[in-house]
């Protein structure tokens, strides 16, 4: 066929990417031996590791493993190494696999072990790339001690909000990774930006928000839905900005919070976290949300607020549940759909009873 490498014949050949054949080449030499250009026979490197792919206990993707971590290693550790490998492969998955051949190395050659995590730093990278729907795609790449401590931040934010709650993996850690950087913006620690502190900055007139019609704008150009902004307006700073007929400002007034720290005080003081039911989210993890919203002409006082978690402030926005308060409690009335009787239920998780 012309092809001018192995790799490339294979490529062709079997329609893979020209890595996973460059993989499987590295792999098929390491297992069975290869020839020079001269002819000469070279010995295969990983004779127990070719028995066993062969008697089917292990898998490519332990091969890769097994030849990776010989490969950085002298010679007179190849044979006891291998075998080790091996053995554990047929206990072990392949991710397993390579943290264990990880450790033997840093055993081994600890100073290479060092360079090496110093190398992963400095490939690391990360992206947001808009697709044609206008979600964002995220990819990077993080050294593992650098995902070890983003792990560690978004773990316990990623837990199910309650036995109810029926979100993927996948959509709660994206969704921890959210609330993670509202916190952050919330925290008042980040260095200032444009000379104030960093924050979420969305625009949308009056009228549009009132009727929940037109689109809002965020600073970098994501359009959003007056349904979301009111969301986030529940417990917000904001700024008021007079247009002129041109859409030029005029006057642009003081911030100001819906939701000020007595108010929030008091919601804590009743509610003690997410006062969805069956949610244990603690009152940190919530924000205030207006039963009717103050662009309706609800009142923001405690006495017509309650607390709730990103994920079910989210919920109450987008279904149709009802809130109102009974007994000082509030209660929660289910959608039809939810529970055709719409039985007024509450969270028993931070106040006991059955009220």
């Amino acid at each position: 066929m012309g092809a001018y490498s192995t790799a490339s014949f294979l490529r062709d050949t079997v329609r893979i990417t020209p890595a996973d054949a460059r993989r499987r080449v590295a792999d098929a030499n390491a297992l069975f031996g290869s020839t020079t250009l001269t002819g000469q026979p070279l010995e295969a490197q990983l004779p127990v590791t070719a028995q066993a792919l062969a008697a089917g206990v292990i898998s490519r993707d332990h091969v890769q493993v097994v030849r990776t971590t010989i490969d950085t290693l002298p010679d007179e550790h190849h044979t006891d190494v291998e075998q080790l490998l091996v053995d554990e492969a047929e206990r072990f998955d392949p991710v397993k696999l390579s943290k264990l051949a990880l450790r033997t190395r840093a055993h081994l050659q600890p100073e290479q072990v060092v360079l090496e995590e110093q190398a992963a730093r400095k490939r690391m990278e990360f992206s947001m790339i808009e697709d044609v729907d206008g979600t964002i795609m995220l990819r990077g790449r993080l050294s593992p001690e650098c995902a070890e401590v983003l792990k560690a931040a978004l773990s316990p934010l990623a837990k199910p909000a309650g036995k109810d709650d029926d979100r993927s993996a996948a959509r709660r850690w994206a969704e921890a990774l959210i609330e993670l950087a509202h916190r952050v913006l919330n925290s008042d620690t980040l260095p200032q930006d444009g000379g104030r502190r960093p924050h979420l900055a969305i625009t949308i007139s009056y009228e549009q928000l009132r009727d929940q019609i037109g689109l809002g704008h965020g600073d970098f150009g994501a359009l959003i839905t007056p349904q979301t902004i009111r969301q986030f307006a529940c417990d917000a700073g904001i700024t008021p900005i007079v247009l002129n007929s041109e859409g030029q400002p005029l006057d642009v007034g003081r911030e100001q919070r819906t939701v000020t720290a007595t108010i929030r005080a008091a919601l804590i003081a009743r509610d003690k976290g997410c006062s969805f039911p069956g949610c244990d989210r603690p009152p940190e993890w919530t924000d205030a949300h207006h039963i009717i919203h103050w662009i309706d002409g609800g009142i923001t006082s405690a006495e017509l607020m309650t607390l709730l978690c990103r994920h079910h402030h989210t919920t109450i926005h987008q279904q149709d549940w009802e809130i109102i308060i009974r007994n000082g409690i509030p209660h929660y009335i289910p959608p039809a759909w939810i529970d055709p009787a719409r039985k007024a239920i509450r969270n028993t998780m931070h106040i006991a009873g059955v009220a």
